[in-house]
Protein backbone atom coordinates (compact mmCIF):
# COMPACT_ATOMS: atom_id res chain seq x y z
CA UNK A 1 0.00 0.00 0.00
CA UNK A 2 1.82 3.27 -1.47
CA UNK A 3 0.94 6.58 0.96
CA UNK A 4 -1.21 9.08 0.12
CA UNK A 5 1.21 12.05 -1.54
CA UNK A 6 0.20 15.96 0.53
CA UNK A 7 0.22 17.43 -2.76
CA UNK A 8 -0.09 16.60 -6.90
CA UNK A 9 2.93 14.93 -7.90
CA UNK A 10 4.65 16.69 -10.79
CA UNK A 11 3.39 15.36 -14.53
CA UNK A 12 6.52 13.18 -15.15
CA UNK A 13 6.53 11.78 -11.80
CA UNK A 14 5.66 8.58 -13.07
CA UNK A 15 4.34 6.67 -16.80
CA UNK A 16 1.15 5.93 -15.04
CA UNK A 17 -0.86 6.44 -12.40
CA UNK A 18 -1.12 2.67 -11.53
CA UNK A 19 2.34 2.13 -12.07
CA UNK A 20 4.46 4.78 -9.69
CA UNK A 21 7.82 5.56 -10.62
CA UNK A 22 10.17 3.21 -8.74
CA UNK A 23 12.11 6.12 -7.00
CA UNK A 24 9.24 7.21 -5.76
CA UNK A 25 8.33 3.96 -4.26
CA UNK A 26 12.32 3.74 -2.61
CA UNK A 27 10.89 7.13 -0.99
CA UNK A 28 8.03 5.82 0.38
CA UNK A 29 10.71 3.34 2.24
CA UNK A 30 10.67 5.39 5.85
CA UNK A 31 14.37 3.75 5.98
CA UNK A 32 15.95 5.28 2.94
CA UNK A 33 14.31 8.94 4.11
CA UNK A 34 15.57 8.24 7.40
CA UNK A 35 19.25 7.48 6.08
CA UNK A 36 18.89 10.79 3.84
CA UNK A 37 17.94 12.90 6.57
CA UNK A 38 20.94 11.71 8.77
CA UNK A 39 23.09 12.42 5.65
CA UNK A 40 21.20 16.32 5.71
CA UNK A 41 21.97 16.66 9.07
CA UNK A 42 25.73 15.23 9.56
CA UNK A 43 26.20 17.41 6.22
CA UNK A 44 24.61 20.93 7.95
CA UNK A 45 27.21 19.89 11.43
CA UNK A 46 30.09 18.81 9.63
CA UNK A 47 31.54 22.49 8.95
CA UNK A 48 31.30 23.16 12.88
CA UNK A 49 32.40 20.10 14.29
CA UNK A 50 35.26 19.68 12.32
CA UNK A 51 36.06 23.28 13.41
CA UNK A 52 36.15 22.15 16.93
CA UNK A 53 37.44 18.72 16.32
CA UNK A 54 34.42 17.09 17.94
CA UNK A 55 32.26 14.41 15.86
CA UNK A 56 28.59 14.77 16.10
CA UNK A 57 28.45 11.08 18.34
CA UNK A 58 31.47 13.02 20.62
CA UNK A 59 28.41 16.43 21.22
CA UNK A 60 26.03 14.38 22.05
CA UNK A 61 27.79 12.51 24.86
CA UNK A 62 29.62 15.10 26.16
CA UNK A 63 26.12 17.25 26.28
CA UNK A 64 24.30 13.96 27.94
CA UNK A 65 27.33 14.25 30.66
CA UNK A 66 26.90 17.81 31.10
CA UNK A 67 23.04 17.22 31.40
CA UNK A 68 23.69 14.25 33.84
CA UNK A 69 26.83 14.58 35.88
CA UNK A 70 28.10 11.45 37.01
CA UNK A 71 26.58 9.38 35.09
CA UNK A 72 27.65 6.18 34.61
CA UNK A 73 28.90 4.47 31.20
CA UNK A 74 26.80 2.01 31.05
CA UNK A 75 23.45 4.65 31.53
CA UNK A 76 25.28 6.88 29.18
CA UNK A 77 25.53 4.27 26.63
CA UNK A 78 21.67 3.54 27.35
CA UNK A 79 20.57 7.04 26.71
CA UNK A 80 22.61 7.83 23.46
CA UNK A 81 22.08 4.47 21.70
CA UNK A 82 25.33 3.52 22.42
CA UNK A 83 26.93 0.11 23.15
CA UNK A 84 29.21 -0.41 25.81
CA UNK A 85 32.40 -0.81 23.67
CA UNK A 86 31.64 2.60 21.77
CA UNK A 87 30.73 4.86 24.55
CA UNK A 88 34.01 3.78 26.76
CA UNK A 89 36.02 4.69 23.34
CA UNK A 90 34.12 8.00 23.34
CA UNK A 91 34.46 9.06 26.58
CA UNK A 92 38.27 7.85 26.26
CA UNK A 93 38.53 10.36 23.71
CA UNK A 94 36.72 12.78 25.19
CA UNK A 95 39.10 12.27 28.06
CA UNK A 96 42.06 12.52 26.41
CA UNK A 97 41.29 16.22 25.23
CA UNK A 98 40.24 17.25 29.12
CA UNK A 99 36.82 17.86 27.96
CA UNK A 100 35.17 14.93 30.29
CA UNK A 101 36.45 13.50 33.57
CA UNK A 102 36.30 9.36 34.70
CA UNK A 103 36.39 8.49 37.70
CA UNK A 104 35.73 4.55 38.97
CA UNK A 105 33.36 4.34 41.33
CA UNK A 106 33.51 0.63 42.16
CA UNK A 107 32.63 -1.58 38.74
CA UNK A 108 31.22 1.72 37.48
CA UNK A 109 32.97 4.60 35.45
CA UNK A 110 31.29 7.94 36.37
CA UNK A 111 31.70 10.83 34.19
CA UNK A 112 31.14 14.22 33.98
CA UNK A 113 31.88 17.29 31.67
CA UNK A 114 35.44 19.53 32.88
CA UNK A 115 35.25 23.10 33.10
CA UNK A 116 36.78 22.65 29.11
CA UNK A 117 33.95 20.30 27.90
CA UNK A 118 31.23 23.04 29.47
CA UNK A 119 33.03 25.62 27.79
CA UNK A 120 33.20 24.19 24.74
CA UNK A 121 29.12 23.09 25.30
CA UNK A 122 28.44 27.36 25.79
CA UNK A 123 30.63 28.00 22.63
CA UNK A 124 28.63 25.66 20.30
CA UNK A 125 25.39 25.59 22.07
CA UNK A 126 24.06 28.47 19.62
CA UNK A 127 25.50 27.36 16.23
CA UNK A 128 24.31 23.89 16.85
CA UNK A 129 20.84 25.53 17.58
CA UNK A 130 21.42 27.53 14.22
CA UNK A 131 21.85 24.52 12.49
CA UNK A 132 18.99 22.71 13.67
CA UNK A 133 16.68 25.19 12.76
CA UNK A 134 18.31 24.77 9.38
CA UNK A 135 17.75 21.33 8.87
CA UNK A 136 14.09 21.42 9.69
CA UNK A 137 13.75 24.45 8.19
CA UNK A 138 11.04 23.18 5.40
CA UNK A 139 8.85 22.18 8.29
CA UNK A 140 5.88 24.42 9.91
CA UNK A 141 6.48 24.46 13.96
CA UNK A 142 3.22 22.18 13.77
CA UNK A 143 5.01 19.84 11.30
CA UNK A 144 8.67 20.48 13.33
CA UNK A 145 6.82 18.95 16.62
CA UNK A 146 5.18 16.68 14.90
CA UNK A 147 8.69 14.88 13.17
CA UNK A 148 9.90 14.51 16.76
CA UNK A 149 7.21 12.92 18.42
CA UNK A 150 6.82 10.33 15.56
CA UNK A 151 10.31 9.61 15.84
CA UNK A 152 10.36 9.24 19.36
CA UNK A 153 7.55 6.84 19.41
CA UNK A 154 9.18 4.99 16.72
CA UNK A 155 12.48 4.79 18.65
CA UNK A 156 10.33 4.49 22.20
CA UNK A 157 12.03 7.50 23.96
CA UNK A 158 10.81 9.62 26.34
CA UNK A 159 10.97 13.23 24.77
CA UNK A 160 9.34 16.67 25.69
CA UNK A 161 6.54 15.21 22.45
CA UNK A 162 6.05 11.92 23.29
CA UNK A 163 5.87 10.02 26.00
CA UNK A 164 5.58 5.49 25.33
CA UNK A 165 2.79 3.96 27.55
CA UNK A 166 3.86 2.24 30.74
CA UNK A 167 4.64 -0.96 30.39
CA UNK A 168 2.63 -2.82 33.28
CA UNK A 169 1.73 -5.95 34.36
CA UNK A 170 -0.69 -7.08 31.55
CA UNK A 171 -3.71 -9.26 32.76
CA UNK A 172 -4.31 -12.75 30.75
CA UNK A 173 -7.76 -12.01 28.48
CA UNK A 174 -10.46 -13.44 31.12
CA UNK A 175 -12.13 -16.21 30.06
CA UNK A 176 -15.85 -15.72 29.60
CA UNK A 177 -16.42 -20.02 30.12
CA UNK A 178 -14.82 -20.15 33.43
CA UNK A 179 -16.86 -20.08 36.53
CA UNK A 180 -17.20 -16.93 37.96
Amino acid sequence: MQPEPDHELPADAGSTRDEPDPLLVMYSMPGHLIRRAKQKTTLAFAPITRRFNLTPIQYVVLKTISIRPGVDQAELGDIVGLDTSTTGQVAARLEQRSLIVRRPDGRRQRVEASAEGLALLEQLGPMLEEIQDEVVQPLTAKERQQLLRLLSKMLGVATLYYRPKPRGRRRAPRDPDAAG
